[in-house]
């Protein structure tokens, strides 16, 4: 059964610091096809992120919200975060508690300072070969979404290479932690909490809709290539989008079309055993299969 969003809007993400690209929204309301959601300077930027969706939020409009990053860490049976470092943290905001702490006054939800903070560092490869001790954990979701995608998602402690996600996640959780709190009474973080008829902040992997649609990891950069996609997740064409646009675009304007034709398909937000319990701790990737 669906769960009756108002509109379905896809972000594609970045944690990286300074003057930075790369993140981009895009929507889709009704049955239309996904149209781009212009920045409202020159560039989105996490800070503006947050600020337009609490106040879109607020407007009483239910809104189901995918991201681009890991919502938490690995949480391993008899460890807990961290290697065990940390056994107060025992759930996943308590963990963005502490998070926040160390990311210190980072502006615009940065959260470098974390990878060399006493807590965290021992987790990170951050340079150089792999570090004597470390561990490539993954969450459970990461591990099922290889298996669904045939590509290899990597842990969020691996900080070196083309496709680190680490920072990024951090960033990410300091926004989801904003948002949260300016409007508790309306929005839910899945699988973590309940929706209870609020909107919803999910977890995405734009890959896994773009390999549904086009049967390959292959970037959406087209007007073409992209109403292609979409008409295999039954959307109609796209609107108001240019002939040619980054794939940060491209991901956001995929992944809003896959938010809507997952919810109505009725099953996005069920979870199966062993799934479910461990998704408490380490979220899950919204339509990886439990």
């Amino acid at each position: 059964m669906s769960e009756e969003f108002d509109a379905w809007i896809g972000i594609d993400w970045s944690g990286a610091s300074g003057t930075y690209k790369g993140i981009a929204l895009a929507e889709c309301t009704g049955d239309a096809g996904p149209r781009l959601i212009a920045p409202e300077g020159a560039r989105w930027t996490r800070s503006g992120v947050a600020e337009y969706l609490t106040r879109r939020l607020a407007s009483g409009e239910r809104l189901l919200i995918g991201l681009d990053f890991a919502f938490s860490f690995p949480w391993i049976e008899g460890e807990g975060y961290l290697a065990g470092r940390a056994p107060e943290i025992t759930d996943v905001f308590s963990l963005w508690e502490r998070i926040e702490q160390a990311s210190g006054d980072a502006p615009d939800h940065f959260a470098g300072p974390v990878v060399t903070h006493e807590a965290f560092a021992p987790s990170y490869w951050q340079r150089g070969t792999q570090p004597a001790g470390w561990r490539n954990d993954k969450r459970l979701t990461e591990t099922a979404c290889a298996e669904a995608t045939a590509t290899r998602p990597e842990t969020v402690f691996k900080l070196i290479g083309a496709k680190q996600v680490g920072k990024a996640a951090l960033a990410g959780i300091r926004t989801l932690r904003a948002i949260r709190l300016a409007a508790p009474a309306h929005v839910a973080v899945w699988p973590f909490e309940t929706l209870a008829g609020r909107s919803a902040l999910v977890e995405i992997y734009p890959t896994l809709f773009r390999r549904q649609a086009l049967g390959s990891l292959t970037k959406i950069k087209d007007r073409a290539t992209l109403d292609r996609a979409l008409a295999v997740l039954g959307s109609s064409a796209s609107r108001d989008v240019p002939a040619q646009f980054s794939d940060h675009d491209g991901d956001a304007l995929i992944s809003a079309a896959g938010l809507r034709s997952l919810d109505r398909m009725g099953n996005a937000f069920t979870l199966a055993g062993g799934a479910a319990a461990q998704a408490r701790y380490e979220g899950w990737i919204i339509g990886v299969p439990s």
